[in-house]
């Protein structure tokens, strides 16, 4: 094959790649995700309390997961950040407060005797007499002194084998519970139903086998002369009377629900309890109006970075300003389908860091294309001939190439593996461009300009936009 023969195909095969990334970004909807920044949603960073170990960390965000695949969120992204964070972005989120109230629950579910009740409510009386407001620190020290004198302080974290204080979920009752008889584990599925016969929603638990063994031990020891407390999070839910023993695994808790919160509770028994206590640390709310205004800028400012790209090629360098346009709409389609086919197989969203980066690359790839053009201008000072000029800049701007864009992608690699958030976006579309910017000029650039050295009509003209190439001595540009 000969050498230009070798640099058609080279040339046709970039094309054809581009060509098939813009048709899937057109027609098979591998066209870049975007993310909640461009399109409205939720970001939450979740912290866990305390000290907690990777594979307790990780078995979270598998539970976080399920949850928010259960509530219908489109391509959302959780993922584990640092050694104690969560991070949860949900783009596109219709309802912010459900998904944040569903993903921050715990859920640790606990079936405890009822020992006795606690007067809280005369307490709570006994500190507001005292000009204790209610809500201040002064209230909470006071009813937390009085309940300590009686021997019954709210009990910290949820010990399951031990008698343990928890309040109501309304805060009016404080009972004395006895030890964990049945778990939240031993729950195999939850549901919402409507009871025809209290005219509320409740939600239906079916046990596993261990489960029903000791549901129904507790229930028949407590038939008749008890009540079971249904403890969610170290708040009561309900604490029903036990009429009789109830051997055939199935539970129901009662609380006043409504339709969406019976629902709900249903949804995190049955996805289970998260292992680790977590806190939202961040929360960070975009509407979809001020998405689409950040995508609109971002749009603009790439627009009009590539507009003034196009200027400064064709005026200096004409003809071959023209081929980098082409050049630079290549690179475009390629890096589209890049991000789009991540998109689809790994989930990545585009945010507006990282059009950032994309509008960077294109800077990056302009600069590509101006030091192997100076490049070939020297060698053409030098007296060396077009065809000869255009080889050897080659070499000379490839290596130069290499260099700076080794150091960008060293920079990219770094910010993806201690960044969170948006600018990992960021580095990962730096880096893609980087390394497709080598290629563009090793596979398009310098082929498609050794072509035009060897066409004697294209290198007589001036408008090929060096001027040494048709003013130097006569047979130069014809070599």
């Amino acid at each position: 094959m000969t050498t230009s023969r070798r640099y058609v195909v080279s040339v046709v095969c970039v094309a054809v790649l581009a060509l098939l990334a813009l048709s899937g970004i057109l027609f098979a909807n591998v066209r870049p995700k975007l993310g909640l920044d461009l399109r409205g949603g939720l970001s939450v960073v979740l912290t866990a309390k305390g000290k907690v170990d990777k594979g307790r960390l990780d078995e979270t965000v598998d539970i976080i997961s399920n949850r928010v695949n259960s509530i219908g969120a489109q391509e959302p992204d959780i993922s584990r950040a640092g050694s104690s964070n969560i991070i949860v972005q949900l783009p596109g989120i219709k309802d912010p407060q459900r998904a944040l109230q569903i993903i921050g629950t715990t859920a640790q579910l606990r079936f405890r005797e009822v020992l006795g009740t606690v007067p809280i409510s005369q307490i709570q009386s006994q500190a507001l007499a005292a000009g204790k407001k209610q809500g201040t620190t002064a209230y909470d020290d006071y009813v937390s002194a009085q309940l300590t004198k009686l021997g019954a302080p709210i009990t910290e974290g949820d010990p399951i084998g031990q008698t343990v204080v928890f309040p109501s979920k309304d805060g009016k009752t404080l009972y004395r519970l006895g030890p964990a008889e049945v778990q939240g584990t031993d729950v195999s599925d939850a549901f919402a139903g409507f009871d025809q016969t209290q005219g509320g929603w409740i939600v239906n638990l079916h046990l596993s086998g261990k489960g029903t063994s000791k549901f129904g031990a507790v229930t028949t020891r407590l038939a008749g002369k008890g009540a079971l407390a249904i403890v969610l999070d170290r708040r009561v839910v309900s604490a029903p009377s036990v009429r009789q023993a109830i051997t055939n695994g199935s539970a129901q808790i009662s609380g006043s629900f409504t339709e969406q919160q019976a629902k709900d509770l249903a949804l995190v028994l049955k996805t289970g309890a998260l292992p680790v206590s977590l806190e939202q640390s961040q929360v960070q709310q975009v509407s979809p109006t001020l998405g689409s205004a950040s995508l609109r800028a971002g749009l603009i400012a790439g627009i009009i970075g590539l507009a003034a790209v196009a200027v400064y090629m064709c005026l200096f360098y004409r003809l071959l300003g023209a081929l980098t346009l082409l050049g630079l709409g290549l690179f475009s389609c390629l890096i589209g389908g890049v991000i789009g086919a991540l998109g689809v197989t790994r989930g990545f969203s585009l945010t507006l860091a990282g059009i950032a980066g994309l509008i960077v690359s294109v800077g990056i790839a302009a600069d590509s294309y101006i030091i192997y053009f100076e490049r070939v201008k020297d060698e053409l000072k030098e007296g060396k001939s077009f065809r000869s000029a255009v080889e050897r800049g080659f070499r000379s701007a490839l290596s130069t190439n290499i260099a700076a864009n080794s150091v960008a992608f060293a920079a990219a690699m770094i910010l993806w593996l201690f960044a969170v958030g948006p600018v990992r976006g960021f580095a990962l579309t730096l880096g893609i461009s980087v390394v497709l910017d080598i290629g563009i000029l090793y596979f398009y650039t310098h082929p498609v300009v050794a072509l035009v050295a060897r066409n004697r009509r294209l290198t007589g003209l001036r408008m090929v936009g060096m001027r040494e190439a048709v003013m130097g001595a006569e047979g130069i540009a014809a070599q």
